[in-house]
């Protein structure tokens, strides 16, 4: 199924938005294959969804609506169970008095989707300063949660984030960052900590928000640093938060924070992506409107392009996407 013309049906299909109707299906696509490229780029609710709007009657998509029930059942009852693990981890720490913010999962599918049913999670991450993961460990213990052992890397003990659970085969991981960076070779360049992002305040009982333009930053590096641009969800998280899904973005304090922090590569690269694959001129007009990013991302540019962002693991992406991370290094 590969090609320019399918892969811009594709993700025309993959736009949780879909601002206008995609171009006709090029070929029959194998609606098994078709399914397990939507799932493994986490976008089989929007792309489900569209092609119930536009396509339904062809014999195929009945095929491929068919195929997605189980794995988007699946998917949402997850996200369901872990919505409800996290009321009391949020409740706690708000009651310790323990600085945090929910980070992507269920504040991206609340925040920057029509529906939240279109942006599944398959655990819970946290945000917080470093000298603060003590208090809130101690908050995760009480509520029975146990921090599973490094895995034996590079850097031990100077990765950017914890992994807590609770032991039982249907709860999901709770990390608990205290860099937006995990890797310590790429935090030399890039790095973002809970005093970078501008927050919200919090009402009673809850926690801190991050503003749009915050989210966007951690969109972006999620997709370049964690994911080195292997799916598309965190390219829609991108998309998304530059329309203004979440509220108006602040372009001066976002191109000042990534000039500070090291991370105009990697918001320049998620931006270009996201405006090339989406079709959203707003990714581009933001990329002219912050100085430091204008420049940033060339050789980004040339080196991934939307075919290898949907073909993550050929041979060939995946070789593109090393590179990249390289670049990352030094950029």
């Amino acid at each position: 199924m590969a090609g320019r013309a399918f892969d811009a049906w594709f993700f025309a299909l993959a736009d949780p938005a879909l601002p206008a109707p995609p171009p006709a299906c090029p070929t029959t696509p194998d609606p098994a294959q078709l399914c397990e490229l939507a799932d493994w780029h986490g976008v089989l609710p929007a792309v489900t969804r569209n092609l119930r709007r536009l396509d339904a009657a062809a014999p195929w998509a009945r095929v491929v609506l068919a195929r997605a029930e189980e794995p988007l059942l699946g998917r949402v009852a997850f996200s369901l169970r872990l919505r409800k693990q996290l009321e009391p981890i949020v409740s706690a720490f708000a009651a310790a008095g323990v600085p945090a913010l929910v980070l992507k999962g269920p504040e991206f599918a609340d925040r920057l989707y029509p529906e939240p049913v279109l942006r599944p999670f398959t655990d819970l991450d946290l945000l917080l300063p470093r000298d603060a993961l003590g208090d809130a460990g101690a908050v995760l213990g009480r509520l029975g949660y146990r921090r599973d052992p490094e895995p034996r890397r590079k850097h031990p003990g100077d990765y950017g984030e914890e992994t807590w659970g609770l032991g039982e085969p249907a709860a999901g991981a709770v990390e608990l960052h205290w860099n937006l960076v995990n890797s310590p070779p790429l935090r030399r360049r890039c790095s973002v900590e809970f005093g970078d992002l501008a927050i919200e305040s919090a009402a009673a009982g809850a926690l801190p928000t991050a503003t749009p333009a915050s989210l966007l930053l951690t969109a972006a590096i999620h997709a370049a640093a964690s994911h080195r641009f292997d799916r598309l969800q965190p390219l829609c998280d991108v998309c998304q938060a530059t329309r203004g899904a979440a509220g108006p973005l602040d372009a001066a304090w976002l191109g000042d924070t990534a000039r500070r922090t090291g991370s105009a590569f990697a918001l320049a690269t998620a931006l270009r992506l996201a405006g090339a694959i989406f079709r959203e001129a707003a990714c581009t007009s933001l990329v002219g409107e912050a100085a430091c990013l204008s420049g940033a991302g060339r050789f980004g540019r040339r080196l991934l392009t939307p075919h290898t962002v949907l073909h993550s693991r050929t041979l060939g992406a995946g070789l593109r996407r090393q590179l990249y991370r390289e670049l990352l290094k030094r950029a």
